[in-house]
């Protein structure tokens, strides 16, 4: 499967990919890396965020996925990337979306909203709390 099919198949469903806490952004992230990237599932998380924060502590993150710190806006992110926010003030956990692609200091996401429980959707984010990106290693 590739990006466009899994956009195809999870826009507009609730994706709650370990059946607990409903469908939230991570849930989404997991469903891709299964689908698109067949790589093992990174160990748990907290929140978003620490996929970016706590990525030299997770050997399977590590060895399946590269991470790439942003360093600065508008800089280009690769379609099919995974991409991480940090935490806002509304929202500790930070957030994790699939880039579609980036239009400037604009990223357009296809993400999950675990707050609002409404679905694989797409969106645009501006580059304000991105951390970095995740893409898929080339020899894992």
């Amino acid at each position: 499967m590739n990006l466009g099919e899994f956009i195809a198949k999870y826009y507009g469903k609730k994706v709650d990919f370990d059946g607990m806490y409903g469908a939230q952004c991570v849930d989404l992230a997991r469903q891709y890396w299964q689908d698109v990237w067949g790589v093992p599932q990174p160990e748990g998380v907290d929140g978003a965020q620490e996929f970016y924060t706590n990525y030299d502590k997770k050997p399977i993150e590590k060895k399946y996925m590269e991470r790439i710190e942003c360093a600065a806006k508008g800089q280009p992110i690769p379609a099919g990337a995974v991409v991480l926010f940090g935490a806002s003030t509304t929202n500790k956990f930070g957030h994790i979306g699939i880039c579609i692609n980036t239009e400037g200091e604009k990223i357009n996401l296809l993400e999950q909203d675990g707050f609002k429980q409404d679905g694989a959707k797409i969106a645009q984010w501006s580059y304000d709390r991105v951390l970095g990106w995740l893409v898929k290693r080339e020899a894992a």
